[in-house]
């Protein structure tokens, strides 16, 4: 199955919908949303409305669960019923962190962390609005592999390593990069992919 990856979105229909039409020829089996739809630009119920009708999958981001904008109410009820992560045998996707303690997961040490923490094999996440991409092996203590992340071009995950990966967001970015971001995981391949797609961003 082929998941394309987005998160972070905080009412941005139109970036929402740039990066799903630059998805849409990559044969996606499924769109899978890592939290936070709304708060922010200016089209948050727009954007759970098109969730819901296209039956798209999210899990329930911090901003979801606590919305700071005035939401109609089944807008409401919809983005508290979200799950808190979804995870199907050793792959789990959700908004901040499998640890007990929901820290961003935005350095190596965190990272290790939750490789210390948790049997998960593939780990994606979103919050920190970064593409990151982390390995539990690592010849340094206390720390886990940060890759670089590469546009464009597959990565083949190691079978007998551990990830955590984040796509970064179609909302707000906060590396100064002034694209979209998504990634499409492959779980025949055991594969990630990064894309950057041109279209409106929000701006702090």
């Amino acid at each position: 199955m082929r998941t394309a990856l987005i998160s972070d979105i905080h009412g941005n229909l139109d970036g929402l919908a740039a990066v799903l039409a630059d998805s849409k020829p990559r044969q996606c089996d499924r769109i899978l949303c890592l939290g936070d739809l709304v708060d922010g630009g200016p089209n948050s119920v727009e954007v759970v409305r098109l969730f819901q009708e296209r039956s798209l999958l999210c899990v329930q981001g911090n901003h979801d669960e606590y919305p700071n904008a005035d939401l109609p109410r089944e807008i409401e009820a919809y983005l508290q019923a979200l799950p808190e992560a979804i995870v199907e045998d050793s792959v789990a996707y959700m908004h901040t962190s499998p640890r007990l303690k929901k820290s961003k997961i935005s350095d190596a040490i965190e990272a290790w962390n939750v490789f210390e923490e948790t049997d998960l094999k593939r780990i994606f996440v979103g919050d920190v609005h970064v593409p990151l991409l982390f390995g539990s092996r690592c010849p340094e203590k206390v720390s886990a592999t940060s890759y670089p992340v590469p546009y464009d071009e597959e990565f083949v995950l190691d079978p007998d390593d551990r990830y955590i990966v984040c796509p970064g967001a179609v909302g707000y970015s906060r590396d100064g990069y002034h694209w979209l971001r998504y990634a499409i995981y492959d779980d025949i391949r055991d594969s990630i992919t990064f894309y950057a797609p041109d279209g409106p961003i929000l701006m702090f």
